[in-house]
């Protein structure tokens, strides 16, 4: 396949087997080998790159989604006299050791710095989230983004900081390395623009597989069972992108991603518990690249979209070419890996309304770790409190804690025309955690399951009280 980008500032042109890693299109045939990889399935950042200035991981990326694209590796970054200033403090804050997570912490630096020039010591951090360092324990790396963060609100604009005796790099050298097992191999990647030949390409192609942000897709395909020979991709259609009102309801196109969500102005006034949701949801590359669609086709029962969309009454809209279904999400996702989507079918978009006047909305979480955590219990909670106090209208989902997202109508009852007290939360988590169906695995026992399921309750006494 014959792919134009653009890289590290010039035009590209080759030819490349379009199913071809990114991370190994950059080492091995581009000779750019500052790009690193490590753990093969996106969680430690160290082959981040910027994909059109957003923060994206190259080993979850094909070469036929460069096509049209502005790529930047670390080697651009270095030859970028705007990031000077940056690269220098990290050499000055000692905050590299190894060196080997450095590229992709760069990466992630200049993007926050891209979008937010004066970050809080916080908003340092959880752009860093999806970056793993085993050398300098993180607090170095943090000085070094919010010194260079200090340098940058000194200076008068358009003027760029001088990199401080930075030594240049090396000319890289060529890695040679075959792709990981695993990989997608010499499959056709299909590109579609419009939404007919989307359809019609679904309709017609057999065994193909949908490759929307492939952070989940590229991860799975890693077992024993062969890779599909073509890939359909879903991010260049702009009516699995949008999102808009349509009356009374919120319609979310299944390909738009996770950052593009969380940026939109009519979810960020209907929707925040969608937003607290999603915020927990990944590291930054991973809600660049991630779909909502995805993360609810995959129908893990530990997504964390998933209970949030099911308090809010979320429904999906399926579409083939001479179909087209609305199902609530509860209908749609039938069990662990399962869902209703019929042969030559696409999950469209997700419709949530807009909650009634008044509704206040919270998500919990509890995974082995703050950030880049796949959920061992989570709660999504929705209520109104009325006048004197008393809970309106409230509605739970738990996830993690059974095969599909949980909800227990007596529980809500219960709740109805309560205040919310610890002796009323104490009781019902008890009955939660008799009604919830973990299991065992290698993140929580069924035991530690159901009492956090429970437990999850009493965090909406931390909750502000409208009344």
């Amino acid at each position: 396949m014959k792919i134009e980008f653009t890289l590290n500032g010039q035009p590209r042109s080759l030819e490349a087997p379009a199913s071809r890693r990114v991370v190994d299109l950059l080492r091995a045939d581009l000779r750019l080998t500052g790009t690193k990889e490590s753990c093969r399935s996106g969680e430690c950042g160290a082959c981040s790159i910027l994909v059109d200035g957003e923060s994206r991981l190259s080993c979850l990326m094909v070469a036929a989604q460069l096509a049209g694209r502005q790529v930047t590796t670390i080697e651009g970054v270095a030859a970028d006299p705007t990031h000077a200033g940056l690269l220098a403090a990290f050499v000055q804050h000692g905050a590299v050791q190894c060196g080997y997570c450095s590229p992709g912490m760069v990466i992630s630096a200049v993007d926050l710095l891209r979008r937010q020039p004066q970050p809080s010591r916080s908003e340092i951090r959880v752009a860093l989230s999806g970056n793993l360092c085993r050398c300098t324990g993180y607090q170095k790396i943090v000085d070094a983004v919010a010194a260079a963060a200090e340098v940058g609100r000194a200076l008068p604009p358009g003027v760029a900081p001088q990199p401080g005796g930075l030594v240049a790099p090396e000319s890289p050298a060529r890695d040679s390395s075959p792709p990981s097992a695993g990989d997608p191999g010499e499959a056709e990647v299909l590109l579609p623009a419009t939404a007919r030949e989307l359809l019609e390409l679904a309709g017609t192609t057999g065994s193909a597989r949908l490759l929307a942000g492939g952070t989940d897709l590229f991860v799975a395909g890693r077992g024993s069972s062969p890779s599909p020979r073509v890939w359909i991709g879903l991010e260049r259609v702009p009516e699995l992108k949008a999102i808009s009102a349509a009356g009374d309801e919120l319609v979310i196109g299944a390909a738009a991603t996770l950052e593009q969500i969380v940026q939109a102005a009519p979810v960020r006034q209907h929707l925040p518990l969608l937003l607290r949701a999603i915020a927990v949801l990944g590291s930054p590359p991973i809600r660049h690249m991630a779909t909502l669609g995805g993360n609810l086709c995959t129908a893990s029962p530990a997504a964390d979209s998933w209970p949030a969309l099911q308090v809010l009454g979320a429904r999906v809209e399926l579409r083939s070419l001479h179909q087209r279904r609305v199902l609530p999400l509860a209908g749609f996702i039938t069990g662990p890996g399962k869902n209703e989507l019929q042969s030559g079918e696409i999950l469209w978009s997700v419709r949530v309304p807009l909650p009634a006047t008044g509704m206040q909305g919270a998500y919990f979480k509890v995974g082995r770790r703050q950030a880049m955590a796949i959920a061992v219990a989570s709660l999504a909670a929705a209520w109104r409190q009325r006048p004197d106090g008393t809970i309106d209208q409230v509605r739970l989902a738990w996830g993690s804690v059974g095969p599909t997202v949980l909800v227990f109508p007596e529980i809500e009852s219960a709740l109805e025309g309560q205040r919310w007290s610890l002796e009323t939360l104490k009781r019902l988590a008890g009955r939660v955690a008799s009604l919830v169906k973990p299991i065992d695995d290698v993140r929580a026992s069924a035991s530690y399951r159901r009492q956090v399921a429970g437990n999850l309750l009493l965090k909406l006494l931390e909750e502000p009280q409208t009344a």
